[in-house]
């Protein structure tokens, strides 16, 4: 990975005492989207750690939350329960199962996407950012939409978190390019109904 191009992201953008204030920038949808080369999927999580830990120092204080979409996705599987057992168990059986494999794919995508789901997201990120005063500096970075693909895009993951995305910013990192005003998922494809979040390579050529 081109660890100088994160390095970039943090100081130009992340870094920006400005840009940290919540309340500046798109206030009716405060998410933006760095892109990068997929073959670096894991080179760019270990970087996003180190992201976190140079932002809660004390001359940032950044309150940031991390979470891997792929992650939360199986926690939640694992709190819906079907009789005594978990959907997240349910659908591993019918894995090992004859069960067409689309209607276990059937059912993952469903759930996927979600208003329980994505109600899920937002309680945990509340959560964590319950203690955030009005001129607190909060970031939720967002990875994992490799994993999770195709049971749930970042554009439908957009779409339909955004009511929530109030308070702080949402960073989503996407395996992908954007190239002619258009975001191409692992440079193949198109992904529609993100336009409104900002593309950090935008952000980062100003």
């Amino acid at each position: 990975m081109d660890e100088i191009t994160i390095s970039k992201f943090y100081d130009l953008i992340l870094s920006d005492k400005g840009f940290q204030i919540p309340e500046t920038g798109d206030l009716f949808f405060p998410a933006y989207i760095y892109t990068y080369n997929p073959k670096e999927e894991y080179a760019v999580r270990k970087e996003i750690e180190n992201l976190k830990d140079r932002l809660i120092r004390p001359n940032n204080f950044v309150d940031t939350l991390i979470l891997n979409i792929f992650s939360e996705f199986l926690g939640y599987l694992k709190t819906l329960k079907l009789g005594d057992k978990n959907i997240y168990s349910l659908l591993l059986e019918k894995e090992n199962s004859n069960d067409p494999p689309e209607e276990i794919t059937g059912i993952i995508k469903e759930q996927a996407n979600s208003r329980e789901f994505f109600s899920y997201i937002n309680k945990k990120t509340q959560e964590h950012f319950k203690s955030a005063g009005k001129n607190k500096k909060v970031y939720l970075l967002l990875y994992g939409f490799s994993s999770i693909f195709p049971f749930l895009r970042a554009s439908g993951y957009l779409k339909n978190f955004e009511e929530h995305v109030k308070g702080y910013k949402l960073i989503v990192f996407y395996p992908g390019k954007y190239e002619n005003r258009n975001y191409q998922l692992f440079g193949e494809f198109n992904d529609e109904n993100i336009y409104r979040a900002v593309p950090i390579d935008v952000l980062m050529k100003h």
